[in-house]
């Protein structure tokens, strides 16, 4: 996510300035037209904030914090305690910084006569779109607890899910590390030894595989070939992230992740579990389905489920059903199963979708956990092999010359 500051004017001509994260310049022209609002300008922060910098968690406010938070704020709310002394208290019980800090402007605004939705919508970085969503339907509806208690579920949820497809990802990733770094610490130390040793003994001539290893080991140990490295990985790494920043861009990352084996299937299958979810939370909230629709697009994790969510919303509004809007434009990517539409398309008849997506979320995500599990232990072989041959190839390559020399002394 990229933050954007923008200026725009109302019709009543009152100006606005404000800061919003989104994947691109097009996405806040699109929000802020969606607010009827003139625009005056739009731009990328490139800059930074020391102050916030260095009073805040990397990688925003962890989920488990997030978690506890709904709780206790739930369980006050239960409780008829008030809402601006239940904020007062999370603020006195909070140990992080950058929590209290937010926590305190979230006071302040309540304080003024804001609802806790609007509060907490002004802030940023607590909830996102769809808890948002959910807070100010159960303040309407006078039901603020339940809410809480079904973002706290939801949240717990979502780290669930995501510690499974993480879990799955890390562990290869840690390995093949490892293996590099232990490879690269042979190549600059033990291969050249045995380069040494071998013209010790007056012999000119390596082994070629010895040779290609000495050859990589010697350009590792030259600064200016990791300079250059270097400089290749940093410009390969800011082309991925400006491909990524571009909607054209990421719209082809993403449909290659997807495509990807195994792993383009775990992840698949979790923004389908996430859609399952969040959609049917909104709904049992009494919010309508274009809204939800809405909602739910802007929650989507990949641009490909993104378009294909917003497009099957623009169908609605002509007419059409959900299940006939995903199955018109879930037919290029594929994203969603077609059991999923036909479900689907079967609730909207009967009129219980949002009971029909409770149940296929609890589904899928099953399918996640089963589908991670099993990709670690699938992992777990394809590792050994690969380590064995990368043993076996540097065992050869460093006793081939010694074994050379050893029989070079017998002669």
């Amino acid at each position: 996510m990229n933050k954007f500051k923008y200026v725009a004017v109302t019709n009543s001509g009152q100006r606005i300035n404000g800061e919003k994260e989104a994947e691109s310049r097009e996405e806040i022209v699109n929000f802020l037209h969606s607010k009827d609002l003139i625009i005056v300008s739009v731009d990328e922060t490139l800059g930074l904030n020391f102050k916030k910098l260095f009073s805040s968690e990397i990688g925003g406010i962890p989920l488990n914090d997030k978690v506890v938070l709904v709780k206790q704020l739930s369980t006050m709310v239960s409780a008829n305690i008030p809402l601006i002394q239940a904020v007062d208290i999370l603020i006195q019980q909070t140990e992080k910084d950058s929590l209290k800090e937010k926590l305190k402007n979230i006071y302040k605004s309540i304080e003024a006569g804001t609802t806790l939705s609007d509060a907490f919508k002004k802030e940023g970085g607590i909830f996102s779109e769809v808890h948002l969503n959910l807070l100010a339907a159960g303040e309407k509806s006078a039901n603020l607890n339940e809410m809480l208690e079904q973002i706290a579920v939801d949240l717990e949820k979502s780290k669930n899910l995501r510690g499974k497809v993480s879990g799955a990802l890390i562990y290869p990733a840690i390995i093949f590390t490892v293996m590099i770094i232990v490879i690269f610490i042979m190549l600059t130390t033990m291969i050249p030894q045995v380069k040494d040793l071998y013209l010790s003994l007056g012999q000119t001539d390596l082994p070629a595989v010895t040779q290609i290893l000495v050859d990589v080991g010697t350009g590792l140990s030259n600064p200016l070939n990791l300079i250059v490295i270097f400089i290749i990985i940093v410009t390969l790494i800011i082309l991925y992230r400006y491909t990524n920043s571009t909607k054209k861009g990421r719209e082809t990352i993403d449909r290659m992740k997807l495509k990807l084996p195994v792993f383009g299937q775990l992840s698949s299958k979790a923004e389908v579990a996430q859609f399952c979810r969040v959609t049917s939370m909104l709904l049992k909230s009494g919010l309508q389905i274009i809204e939800t629709l809405e909602v739910v697009s802007n929650a989507s994790n990949s641009v490909i489920f993104k378009n294909i969510i917003q497009s099957a919303k623009e169908e609605v509004i002509k007419g059409s059903s959900l299940a006939v809007g995903l199955a018109k434009y879930n037919a290029k990517d594929k994203a969603f199963p077609l059991i999923l539409i036909k479900i689907m398309g079967t609730g909207e008849e009967s009129g219980k979708l949002d009971k029909i997506l409770q149940d296929m979320s609890v589904f899928y995500e099953n399918e996640v956990e089963q589908l991670a599990n099993n990709l670690t232990k699938l992992m777990e072989p394809l590792i050994m092999v690969i380590a064995g041959l990368l043993v076996g190839f540097l065992a050869v390559a460093i006793y081939l010359p010694i074994f050379q020399v050893g029989q070079f002394v017998k002669s």
